[in-house]
Order: structure tokens, then sequence, then C-alpha cells
């Protein structure tokens, strides 16, 4: 039985972690339309709700409830996990996300779009042979500099989302375990893995835009890659070690992995959405009312039509 349940859940990490890899080099070879990017995040969104809403809470307070011996304190303990899940998020978004970075100073933003002027300015005189002695080396000089302010956003960009990586990995890793039926974990995984691939592509999209290399951009994509297949198995194993199978040893953490997923559906503003102008100008509202309520509903439906093994 262990041996199924650490099969099933490196099986699923494995996937996971090349799908997302897969999905984050779309940008270094071709791009992709504003209107297919916001549909999967929109429909991302949907399976988030439905997952937390559906599947993760309801399993979790069914488990809590079939392992505490105290029945005047379940509602205590269900809504404080959530809560914690929930406020751990809001932790994480305000003070390590890329949210939470300060914009740069107005003078460097002007300084930097100057020098993206005139490079362009430069690349024209060349074709039209007017270059001046001296003015190319002069434009690349302040090219230089340009990268070392990008890269005060690149890092923190890739941070900040790696964390949130890591927290989709704990959720898989607790819905994976040996109390639980296969159709929890099969419906995270499926919430979370597409919730992933909009969010690296606008990862690798985002770090392009601060000069970083593709060769570094593939760095950066295969630590995010990774932190969900580490943090999955780290926290299954971890558990399975730890909870002797009892049933509000894991419907803890899945209440609080609920919380987590509440917060990044409800208020997070993903990457994706944040590398479009706006979600609503690239879909319609009857396409994106559609796609929430089909996220929504889905893990409800896929968890229903496989079944429960409590």
């Amino acid at each position: 039985m262990a041996s199924s349940g650490i099969l099933r859940i490196i099986s699923m990490s494995l996937v996971m972690g090349a799908a997302s890899f897969g999905a984050g080099l779309i940008p270094l070879s071709l791009s992709m339309t504003k209107s297919h990017l916001a549909k999967l995040s929109t429909l991302s969104t949907g399976l988030l709700i439905g997952a937390a809403l559906g599947v993760i809470i309801p399993e979790g307070v069914a488990s809590t409830i079939a392992g505490d011996p105290e029945p005047e304190s379940y509602s205590h303990k269900i809504a404080l996990c959530v809560l914690l899940g929930f406020a751990f998020m809001f932790l994480v978004e305000e003070y390590i996300s890329p949210h939470a970075q300060r914009p740069l100073p107005l003078e460097i933003r002007h300084e930097v779009e100057d020098v993206h002027f005139d490079m362009a300015l430069d690349e024209l005189e060349r074709e039209e042979g007017m270059t001046l002695p001296g003015s190319h080396a002069s434009t690349w000089q302040m090219l230089r500099h340009a990268p070392s302010l990008s890269l005060q956003r690149a890092y923190p960009l890739s941070l900040g989302l790696t964390v949130h990586a890591l927290v989709d990995g704990y959720a898989l890793g607790v819905s994976s375990l040996e109390t639980r039926s296969g159709a929890l974990s099969f419906v995270v995984f499926l919430a979370i893995i597409i919730h992933k691939a909009p969010t690296a592509l606008a990862l690798t999209s985002s770090l392009l835009e601060t000069s970083l290399s593709p060769s570094e951009c593939k760095r950066h994509l295969l630590l995010f890659s990774l932190a969900t297949p580490v943090s999955a198995i780290l926290s299954y194993i971890l558990y399975t070690h730890t909870g002797d199978g009892n049933n509000l040893s894991v419907g803890t953490p899945l209440l609080f992995s609920g919380g987590t997923f509440l917060y990044v559906a409800t208020v997070v503003k993903s990457p994706s959405e944040a590398t479009l102008s706006s979600t609503q100008e690239t879909i319609t509202k009857t396409s994106r009312t559609f796609l929430l309520l089909l996220g929504m509903f889905f893990p409800f439906i896929i968890s229903a039509m496989l079944g429960h093994g409590h």
C-alpha cells in the first residue's frame, strides 16, 4: 500500500515538473496569443476554487470529524486551519511575492526607457548608414547598466512564484496520503497542473522582459518547475512517517492547503493576468463566466465520478 502511494506521488510530481518546464519554454520559441493565455488563466482560477470548496475542504472537514474525539471543537479547528492557510498565503503575497516589490524609482525607469529608445534609434541609424563614430559605444555603455536594474525585479519574481509552487506541492502531497482516495489526489493534481501552465508561461515572459538571457531564464524556470514536485514528495513522506494514518493529522493539512487555494484563486492576481492589460479585454464576459463555472464544478464532478475511499 505504501509503495503504491509513493509511486503515485512520484509519478504525478514528475509529470507536473515536466509539464511546467515545457510550458515555460513556449515563450522562448514561439508566442501565445493573449486570448488563449487569458482563457487558460480563467479556467485555472475556477479549478482552484472548485478544488478548494468542492473537494479539499470537505475532505478535510470529514477527516477532522472522524478523528476528533471532542465534537464541540469541530468548528473551531476547521475554521482555524482554513484561516491559517489563507493568512499564510497573505503573508507570502505581502512580503515575498513579486507583487510586494516596490516599483523602480521614476528616474530609474526613465533611464531604462531612454536606453531602449537609444537602442532603437541606433539600429535605425545603422540601417540608414548614418551611424556616427562613438555613438554605438555610448549606447551600449548605457545598456550595460540597464540589466542590473531589471535584475532587481527578476529575482523577487522567481522567488515569489517558487514559494507559491512549494505550497502547491504541499497541497498535492497531503492529498495523496494513504488514508485518502486516489480521486482526491487526482483532482488536486489536475487543478495545480492547469494552474501552473499559465504561471510558467508568464514567468518566462516576464523574465525575458527584464533582459535576462534565455539560458538564465531556463535556470529560473527549472527552479520554479522543481519546487512543486520536491515539496509534494517531501510533504508526503513527512506526513506518512509522522501521521500514523490518523484522520485528524490528515484533515489539518488538507484544511490548511484548502485555505491557500482559496487565497490564490480569489485574492492573488496571477502573473499571467499581470502580463495582460486586462483579462476582460482579451475574452468576452460570457466566455469568462463559462470558463470560471466549468472550472468550479469540474473538480466536484470528477471527484464524485471516481468516488471516495474513506
